[in-house]
């Protein structure tokens, strides 16, 4: 069986948000009649002018956005990808996961992270946890209180339940896995991993620990997200990239592989680039790809228009995917124009 495709997003692009969030629904909505299996979205609270990073933007909550999606398509599975736990209440995000799955008639997958920057819990008023320990046991429990909710338990010590009920949605829950440990500990839950690009570790070292811990008779889901960017050539791809990888590693500077060339900074947060063959080949050659379940497909690095993205998409179907083995149903597909 081939790995499966999906489209991934994290919307952080400088210029109207608003038309942000359009191109990004009309290229979620682009990738359901294309055939890609997924779609998922990041959020991210606040404008940061604390960092060089070239993105400021982004979406606060991914669930109106998927929604918007879900009323127009009809197949793709929808995704967070993901809602950071330490910011959120988690019998809230149960709620806003039950309608988004109703609407979306239960093709909603739930990605969560243990994540949240001191400055963003500020921002909000929400008190983070001190030491790693007390961190752990502070996601453990938010992430109980997340499976009780949508496993429709009363809540607290009350009668109430979350409405819409959500039965499943417990089974289409993944966890962002920074490290081998992290890694593991989602696969002993039972829930899917969320493999990022600016990894403390190499992805195929959390995935491996993942496999590797996974309880006998489940079902492995590993989604690892790889940002593409085609270009007539490598050399031109560089170029393009140099000023979107320099703002990642002047964000992520302190603990992001050594790098001294923009090769070495693509390689860091897992770019793959050049013409769709040559991407395909990195793909193939990625340590990874054997251990992932789906690939979620980044195309905005390098990229300065709504238009290359929808160009970049119909490489991916065209030529990248089909080259990992990968077909979208024929029934399913838009017509690629001649």
């Amino acid at each position: 069986m081939s790995v499966r495709i999906g489209i991934h997003s994290d919307l952080r692009e400088h210029g109207d948000q608003a038309q942000v969030y359009r191109d990004g629904v009309e290229l979620f909505t682009l990738a359901d009649r294309l055939g890609f299996d997924s779609a998922w979205v990041r959020s991210y609270h606040f404008r940061r002018k604390a960092t060089g990073f070239s993105f400021p933007g982004g979406i606060p909550t991914p669930f109106p956005f998927l929604a918007a999606v879900a009323a127009r398509t009809s197949r793709i599975r929808l995704g967070t990808g993901v809602v950071p736990l330490p910011l959120e209440n988690p019998v809230r995000v149960a709620e806003d996961a039950a309608v988004l799955d109703a609407l979306s008639s239960g093709r909603f997958e739930l990605g969560v992270s243990n994540g949240g920057q001191p400055v963003i819990a500020d921002a909000l008023g929400v008190r983070l946890e001190g030491d790693r320990a007390a961190k752990k046991a502070d996601h453990l429990h938010r992430l109980q209180l997340l499976e009780r909710a949508l496993d429709g338990h009363p809540l607290g010590a009350t009668d109430q339940r979350i409405n819409p009920p959500a039965p499943g949605l417990t089974s289409r829950i993944w966890e962002a896995a920074l490290t081998e440990q992290t890694g593991a500990d989602a696969a002993l839950r039972g829930h899917g991993v969320l493999v990022g690009t600016t990894q403390t570790v190499p992805a195929e070292i959390t995935a491996a620990a993942y496999h590797a811990a996974l309880p006998a008779g489940t079902t492995p889901r590993v989604g690892i997200v790889v940002h593409l960017h085609v270009a007539r050539s490598k050399e031109a791809a560089l170029e393009a990239l140099a000023p979107d990888l320099a703002a990642v590693y002047d964000w992520g500077r302190d603990w992001l592989p050594a790098a001294t060339t923009v090769a070495e900074q693509a390689a860091g947060v897992n770019v793959h680039y050049g013409t769709p063959e040559q991407i395909g080949a990195s793909l193939l050659d990625f340590p990874a790809y054997p251990l992932a379940t789906e690939l979620q497909i980044s195309v905005a690095y390098g990229t300065s228009s709504h238009a290359q993205r929808v160009d970049a998409v119909h490489a991916v179907v065209e030529s990248i995917a089909p080259a990992l083995g990968w077909a979208p149903a024929a029934s399913e597909r838009e017509p690629v124009p001649a």
